[in-house]
């Protein structure tokens, strides 16, 4: 979906698509650090940027689309983020970051985009992806249907090149006790993990 697609998606919702909190391992990745800089990358309506906002990250909320970015300013804690309209694919961030995060952006050059995100990603700083598994369509979950723009560990793992050590990467099953989208879903979906540190 473009970036118009995208915002027709959120006028037509009722209040935002996703869920009110970040995926669960990406809370429980982050409540281990110490706060920083931190980039929510597609941010959406604002989930993960306003969650590390309120625990004292100094956070931008990066996103295409302008319908998604007016319901994430206008939610509690809206003020407390620095939103920005851009697309991964070009965008730049004026300085680097302890903390570059993204879930659920999938792209036709996925490691592409995760390998420019690596890109911002401060030296002692974290990466954090998280997204559909491509064993995702067999498993019946909400999400893409197109197995090319979907992740594999083996994909997320290639992105990243030396200068990062990787803590974790691989298949996640989720259930609808940690809903993607606002209001759940019934079936348990297939997620890919990468948690990376950056280490040089």
């Amino acid at each position: 979906m473009d970036a118009a697609q995208w915002d027709e998606r959120y006028r037509a919702s009722a209040g935002g698509v996703w869920a009110a909190e970040p995926p669960a391992v990406v809370r429980e990745i982050t409540a281990s650090l110490h706060p920083g800089t931190a980039i929510d990358v597609a941010t959406g309506d604002g989930r993960t940027a306003l969650w590390l906002a309120a625990r004292g990250w100094t956070t931008t909320g990066v996103d295409f689309s302008a319908e998604a970015l007016a319901l994430a300013v206008a939610r509690p804690g809206g003020d407390a983020v620095t939103w920005v309209r851009g697309d991964v694919t070009t965008w730049e961030p004026p300085a680097s970051a302890d903390l570059v995060v993204s879930c659920y952006l999938h792209l036709s050059d996925s490691a592409a985009a995760v390998a420019r995100m690596a890109e911002w990603v401060a030296p002692g700083g974290v990466l954090v992806v998280v997204g559909h598994d491509v064993d995702n369509i067999a498993a019946g979950g909400h999400g893409p249907s197109d197995p090319a723009i979907l992740y594999t560990p083996a994909l997320l793992r290639g992105a990243v090149d030396e200068r990062f050590h990787v803590a974790r990467c691989g298949q996640l099953v989720r259930t609808s006790a940690d809903a993607e989208l606002r209001g759940g879903h019934a079936a348990h979906a297939v997620d890919t993990l990468l948690h990376a540190v950056r280490v040089r």
